[in-house]
């Protein structure tokens, strides 16, 4: 299947934005109304999402949901990051982890294509930490407080795109999508 025939289900625009840079493709991009699964399983909230999306629509999408998983709450807000970004923002996500020496945690993305008969699925996950406050004017959501293991201490808002979009959760979770699409 290819990747062009597949219409991403978004509201965000920045998310539409990555992907057809990391893909390199031009994707076609849908804004639903779909209910937010509830639960602390990236992969679980993709693939029910894709479930309603392909439904609703009754052709080939792509679905994809984030999770930034903090050690010291034992993983949680997990997917549900979305609505403390939504409450309190970027820099609550910094503070929330004041009274904790460990800092560390994961980002991770899964991106389901589901066709009404077959799944494929992607995964991403890059550790990093948590920064002490907001830094950085790329980027959206969290970008500002997550630092990437591999980002010498800079948080992706403070990455140039092209390096984010490159090693990015969201960028190895496509890549990964991509490679099994067309293994297919």
């Amino acid at each position: 299947m290819a990747l062009e025939s597949i219409t991403f289900v978004t509201s965000s625009t920045e998310k539409h934005r990555e992907a057809e840079q990391i893909l390199g493709i031009l994707l076609q991009r849908v804004d639903l109304d779909l209910a937010e699964p509830q639960g602390l399983d990236v992969v679980a909230v993709a693939r029910e999402k894709s479930r309603a999306a392909q439904r609703m629509l009754e052709c080939p999408v792509l679905v994809e949901d984030t999770s930034l998983e903090l050690a010291a709450l034992g993983g949680f807000p997990g997917p549900l990051v979305r609505w403390l970004l939504q409450a309190a923002g970027p820099e609550a996500i910094a503070r929330i982890l004041d009274p904790f020496p460990d800092r560390a945690a994961r980002a991770r993305c899964a991106a389901v294509v589901w066709d009404g008969r077959h799944e494929w699925l992607g995964i991403g996950d890059v550790p990093g930490t948590i920064a002490s406050e907001a830094r950085g004017v790329a980027g959206f959501g969290w970008d500002a407080v997550f630092a990437p293991e591999w980002g010498r201490g800079r948080t992706y808002a403070e990455l140039p795109p092209e390096e984010k979009n490159a090693r990015s959760h969201r960028a190895l979770a496509l890549a990964a999508l991509r490679e099994r699409l067309h293994a297919r």
